[in-house]
């Protein structure tokens, strides 16, 4: 490496979080012909961009075109150290090594680019030691998936004091219970998580409620709980919870919400605190919806959902809608997803007159029993203004009447 670039690149690796680095090193690689100087500068502009921002396409393809012509070549340092690469804001950002070959060679891992998220593989061996390398400081991301090795993993990551910088945690099928789960709601390390993904796990109501009573993830945005065994309980607390204030996003799908036990809890209808609710496929009926959908009168604690996922729950079918569209709590809905959940024309026709539910912009309908007869009448509706994104069932509907559809909501909006 030549001695003036690696002099820049030093300093990238010490404020990793820097643009400003960056754009200093882009503009010396323009000097010198690099093509590498404008990657990094079209990688920082996707990075600030919103999704829908007219440039974004032109970025895409240029980015698409300078990998394709260097990726081989910018890769070249990782090669015997890690695999996965991938690039963001100019370098390489996010690899998968192995454990045994991080404690090995960490030092040539972060010599080689600024790398902040690391998968590791083949972790059980190495167990605790890889988690008390130094190295595991340098990172904002870190996920371990399907090394089923339960509780010694949770507790050798909450005793690791170098994991204080992590914003990302994923610790997905690993064989975690409650036990393991409570060693991680006690770690004070873990205070500047701002998303944590614990699904395929075996995590029930004990450990969701040593969650949401943790004093160490007040920072934390989003919560990923796929494919455990909460309950209608554990979701209903750590929805409820005081203790995560900051949560915008609560992924439950999966989870049993819909059992029996739901009809019973006083407090269902806490699950509308959090903006973005996962609740598919938990065997929700339209009982169990209601229950969450009734808010005693006088209750302090404010409505803040607005996007809803309650997909594959195909016990809701058109009662569903009907509650939606009668619901009062939920005129800040921007998003709605009831993909496979029996809904018919009747349904639709519902959710048609739901005039609360006009600030949506993305709704599904896939995969239900629905035909023209009722999205004619969603079509025809004076509501839905703001809609932008419909999805309908693939089988069902005529193409004149996909192609209504799409005249009246598919069509990309102005800036």
């Amino acid at each position: 490496m030549h001695t003036e670039a690696e002099a820049f690149l030093q300093r990238i690796r010490a404020y990793p979080d820097d643009d400003a680095q960056r754009l200093i090193f882009a503009d010396w690689l323009d000097e010198e012909g690099d093509p590498r100087g404008r990657f990094v500068r079209v990688q920082l502009a996707l990075s600030d961009l919103p999704a829908g921002a007219p440039e974004r396409p032109a970025l895409l393809s240029a980015e698409r075109d300078l990998l394709a012509e260097h990726r081989e070549a910018w890769e070249a340092p990782f090669r015997g150290l890690a695999t996965g690469c991938v690039f963001r804001r100019g370098f390489v950002d996010e690899v998968k090594v192995e454990a045994r070959q991080f404690l090995r060679a960490g030092h040539e891992l972060f010599a080689a680019s600024p790398v902040r998220h690391v998968h590791l593989l083949d972790v059980s061996d190495s167990l605790p030691a890889v988690l008390q390398s130094p190295y595991m400081g340098r990172l904002a991301a870190l996920t371990i998936h399907a090394q089923h090795t339960g509780e010694p993993l949770a507790r050798a990551a909450a005793r690791s004091e170098h994991l204080a910088g992590l914003k990302r945690l994923a610790l997905t099928r690993n064989r975690f219970g409650d036990d393991a789960v409570e060693h991680l709601a006690r770690a004070p390390v873990l205070g500047n998580l701002e998303e944590l993904d614990l699904s395929e796990n075996e995590i029930g109501e004990t450990g969701a409620r040593a969650l949401a009573a943790s004093p160490h993830l007040a920072n934390l945005r989003r919560l990923e709980l796929r494919s455990n065994a909460l309950g209608p309980a554990g979701a209903e607390a750590l929805a409820g919870s005081d203790r995560l204030a900051a949560l915008q996003r609560l992924g439950v799908s999966d989870n049993g919400v819909g059992l029996p036990r739901l009809l019973t809890l006083g407090r269902a209808h806490d699950l509308l605190r959090v903006p973005v609710l996962d609740l598919s496929a938990n065997g929700l009926t339209a009982a169990g919806l209601q229950a969450i959908l009734t808010r005693p009168p006088g209750e302090p604690a404010p409505v803040r959902l607005c996007e809803l996922d309650l997909s594959f729950n195909p016990e809701l079918g058109d009662a569903a809608p009907r509650l939606l569209a009668k619901c009062p709590h939920l005129s800040g809905l921007t998003a709605l997803r009831l993909t496979n959940c029996a809904i018919g024309d009747d349904g639709v026709r519902a959710l048609a007159g739901a005039a609360q539910l006009g600030r949506v912009a993305v709704l599904d309908l896939e995969a239900n029993p629905v035909g023209d007869a009722g999205l004619r009448v969603f079509h025809d509706g004076p509501h839905w203004a703001a809609l932008r994104s419909l999805t309908v069932p693939r089988i069902g509907p005529s193409l004149h009447m996909r192609q209504l559809l799409d005249l009246r909501f598919n069509r990309p909006r102005r800036a």
